[in-house]
């Protein structure tokens, strides 16, 4: 084994160790005046316990926690807890309401609609199919929940590396009020407010919360005013003949265009609204009824993103010989790329497009000689210093995030006997995403997809709760039904035109699952055992519709038509024809045991397993084909199987020094199989199983109150992921580092309260966030990495007299680390990256009844 697992076994048996002798220590001093650090109640086995009880790993974090550092969504609670990485941008795509999550090496790193997410989101109960929308404003929040590892026999569907449980507020039985404002740098301005009103007093109580989000895009779109001289390949072919673009044309490259209203000068503002309410009704002792709805609208520019380089290959070099007009230089650039002379001059000299394509028939790139500009490093936009100024961009494309996401939650809890509790969560919710981005980064358009989803989503889940042997044996025995049906659209036109790809989706997926969970106290308040057990089918179908408008890989490649094509009668479509259906079963269970070394110190092991389902591959470049002796042969819609996860962890848990100190330290060994990879094939993002792996790792959580008015909390989590195979076919040599999982995470945050007489309190507090190297893509491009480094952020909080007014003023990113957090790389011939946001100030009041 390697030294990652040891040193982490090490460490739990020093804590251990320290944590008895403390613990023993603290018994038998004298009682002193509680000061220390208070409970935080979780739901993580479906019932209400401290979160020092549960024999998981679990990162709790409270609505005051997340209040004190100025945190507003679920994304940007990213490195509050070891070992988690959650991203708001993805490798493509441009939807900042797109949550990326990562939980000990385990997530998803794309937005389409044919995967599912590696670590489940759940918010009031309900499942959130979609990482589209899933990056929720933290509105009337009580608690976040980040359970680490497979937690498949209580939380069900594709929580293969852990889940995220967001608990809102229940209404209490007195009326309270409470609204703030924020204002801040890029004219920022949000609105948050919540009410409780019990309207018959212990019978029936509302909730009613909203927030309203507004700011300025922190990325400028700017004109290209820079160098439009001729085109490097049109200076090789002629020998240094002018020839550039005629006038200085932007436009001749234009596929697709959207609106002017589309394309604002900025890129990366926020206009989000977001309301949610909530019926609590208790007729008696006995029943208790939730009725939730909430809404979220997004109507924004894109995700900015910012080019970072372009190569003379794939596409870039055939658009680039092809607009420079001149047919001598065809043959050489189809030998280097490896393909028929005649490919490269039928895409040259041909239209582009047919009469049925969203930009119809357009002319021959040739004919357009000296109209188009070249495409290369001249739109990299760079700081004297030579690094990337993520602040400026050329790009004049997609530039559009909108989404309307409602749902609505019904939950009946009945206790039939003192020990004996029935539960139902039933659940409707609709996702409308509408979203596009300027990658390419050009003045024309040189890659600027866009998607839209309509996704419908129906659950129900049954739960019976209860307990037996005198409330030893604790139990939860439970029924789930899922369906998810909807649609999703491409429209992904590629440089010039020359690929235009096209779709209009369909899916429908039903699962069903059956479990039961048990904790059985062995010894009372010593020795437990944690038995779980979950049985899931999925049933998937799918119907794919992709289409090339341009027929591009067909036309390089001079395949015969007849013989590749899906429809022999359509030379544009990619995908074969009709619908797929695939099933999957599966049967996951965790065993554990924990041991009580005293009231305040506990020992855990547990062993889990996690799955996530198969799917298809839905992005292709050619139709799907072989040659079997030298002929080619159509094969059926590519698929992908099943991942599986199987977790060993032993871990601490501790409170010392009359709760003053909070120790938490877990290790873990996840063997990792059948892995769902996203990679380039062509021009496409495809998805296959790339191969087993193997994920060691060890983190810690410190909670100190060491006096009155002063808090620290800090962790520290270290990954260490390797691929043990990689399968044939996948264009991975098996050293790459996982993506989205630093080795090393940490973070501290303290905090001292003043108090005065009169005017009442001020808190300072200041927060850091450290990761090392950060790989975005699966490939491990250097230029799309994060770099090792920190950010910053501080505040300082003034509260009056009786805490009714609270005024908070802060600095985000103090240090204006500028990194690149995502970024995407297209047939490694564009570039392109999302940096960290710049250093911006806020101010916020606060008000409470």
């Amino acid at each position: 084994m390697k030294s990652g697992i040891s040193n982490g076994a090490s460490a739990l048996a020093v804590a251990l160790v320290l944590s008895t002798s403390a613990a023993m220590a603290q018994d038998a001093a004298a009682p002193q005046e509680n000061v220390g650090l208070q409970d935080i109640v979780v739901t993580a086995q479906k019932r209400s316990e401290s979160a020092q009880q549960v024999p998981i790993a679990i990162s709790a974090v409270t609505s005051e926690a997340l209040q004190s550092k100025g945190l507003t969504d679920i994304a940007s609670i990213s490195g509050q807890a070891p070992n988690v990485t959650l991203k708001s941008s993805g490798a493509f795509g441009g939807s900042s309401s797109t949550l990326f999550t990562y939980i000990r090496g385990i997530g998803q790193n794309d937005f389409g609609f044919n995967l599912e997410p590696g670590v489940g989101v759940y918010v009031d109960n309900v499942y959130l199919a979609r990482n589209i929308g899933a990056n929720v404003d933290l509105l009337d929040l009580q608690r976040v929940e980040v359970l680490k590892g497979p937690q498949g026999t209580l939380f069900g569907r594709n929580t293969i590396g852990g889940a995220l449980n967001i608990v809102t507020s229940d209404p209490g039985d007195e009326w309270k009020v409470k609204g703030e404002v924020t204002t801040g740098r890029y004219d920022r301005i949000d609105v948050r407010g919540a009410l409780e009103a019990p309207l018959a007093p212990g019978v029936l109580h509302m909730g009613l919360a909203f927030s309203t989000k507004h700011r300025d895009g922190w990325q400028k779109r700017i004109p290209y005013e820079g160098d439009t001289g001729n085109n490097p390949i049109w200076l090789l072919a002629t020998g240094g003949a002018s020839g550039g673009p005629a006038n200085g044309n932007t436009d001749g490259a234009i596929l697709f265009p959207t609106t002017a209203k589309d394309r604002p000068d900025r890129s990366g503002n926020m206009n989000q609204t977001a309301v949610r309410l909530k019926f609590l009704f208790t007729p008696n002792d006995r029943l208790t009824m939730r009725l939730i709805g909430d809404y979220l609208n997004v109507d924004e520019q894109a995700t900015p993103f910012s080019l970072l380089a372009v190569n003379q290959n794939a596409y870039v070099a055939l658009y680039n010989t092809c607009i420079s007009g001149n047919p001598a230089f065809y043959a050489p650039v189809a030998a280097l790329a490896g393909v028929p002379a005649a490919g490269v001059t039928d895409l040259c000299q041909g239209v582009r497009g047919n009469a049925g394509s969203p930009a119809g028939i357009q002319p021959s790139l040739e004919s357009q000689a000296g109209q188009n500009l070249p495409y290369d490093n001249r739109y990299v936009i760079r700081n004297a210093d030579g690094s990337i100024n993520p602040d400026l961009s050329y790009a004049s494309g997609a530039n559009y995030n909108k989404i309307d996401n409602y749902g609505i939650n019904g939950q009946i809890d009945y206790d039939l006997t003192d020990a004996l509790t029935i539960k139902s969560i039933t659940a409707y919710r609709r996702l409308k995403s509408k979203f596009g981005a300027d990658i390419g980064g050009a003045p024309f358009s040189a890659l600027a997809p866009t998607f839209a989803d309509w996704e419908n989503q129906l659950s129900q889940e049954v739960q019976l709760v209860g307990n037996i042997w005198e409330n030893r044996w604790k139990f939860v025995l439970g029924g789930y039904y899922f369906h998810e049906y909807g649609r999703h659209a491409d429209r992904v036109p590629f440089i010039g035109g020359m690929i235009q790809i096209v779709s209009n989706d369909r899916y429908d997926t039903k699962s069903y699952a059956a479990f039961m969970h048990n904790n059985i106290d062995v010894i009372p308040d010593k020795l437990g055992l944690t038995l779980g057990i979950r049985y899931t089918r999925d049933d998937k179908r799918f119907t794919g519709t992709q289409r090339d408008e341009n027929a591009f890989g067909l036309r390089l490649t001079q395949a015969p038509p007849t013989l590749v094509l899906p429809d022999p009668n359509d030379i544009y479509r990619v995908y074969p024809l009709g619908e797929n259906s695939m099933s999957f079963e599966n049967v996951s269970y965790r065993i554990g045991a924990e041991y009580h070394i005293n009231r305040r110190v506990m020992a855990y092991a547990s062993y889990a397993t996690g799955y996530k389902g198969g799917g298809w591959t839905t992005r292709l470049t050619l139709p799907n084909f072989t040659v079997v002796n030298g002929v080619p042969v159509k094969l059926p819609a590519p698929t992908f199987g099943p991942e599986k996860a199987y977790t060993t962890e032993i871990g601490i848990k501790s409170e010392l020094f009359d709760r003053r100190v909070r120790l938490n330290v877990a290790a873990f060994n996840t063997e990792y199989n059948s892995i769902q990879l996203t990679f380039q094939n062509g021009s496409s993002p495809v998805t296959a199983n790339g191969g087993d792996g193997r994920i060691r790792g060890v983190e810690a959580e410190l909670n100190l109150a060491p006096v009155r008015n002063w808090t620290l909390d800090a962790s520290l989590g270290y990954l260490d992921a390797e691929y043990q195979s990689i399968l044939p076919g996948v264009p991975l040599t098996g050293k790459e580092k996982f993506v989205n999982t630093p080795k090393w995470q940490a973070q501290a945050g303290t905090a001292y309260t003043f108090e005065t007489s009169g005017i009442g309190s001020f808190t300072p507090r200041v927060d850091w966030t450290y990761a090392s190297k950060t790989y975005n893509d699966e490939a491990n491009t250097p230029v799309l990495a994060t770099p090792a480094g920190s950010f910053f952020n501080g505040s300082v909080t003034w509260r009056a007299p009786g805490e009714r007014y609270e005024i908070q003023a802060g600095v985000t990113n103090i240090a204006d680390r500028r990194a690149v957090v995502s970024g995407y790389t297209n047939a490694e011939a564009i570039y392109s990256g999302v940096f960290s946001r710049p250093r911006e100030w806020f101010l916020t009041l606060r008000v409470r009844n």
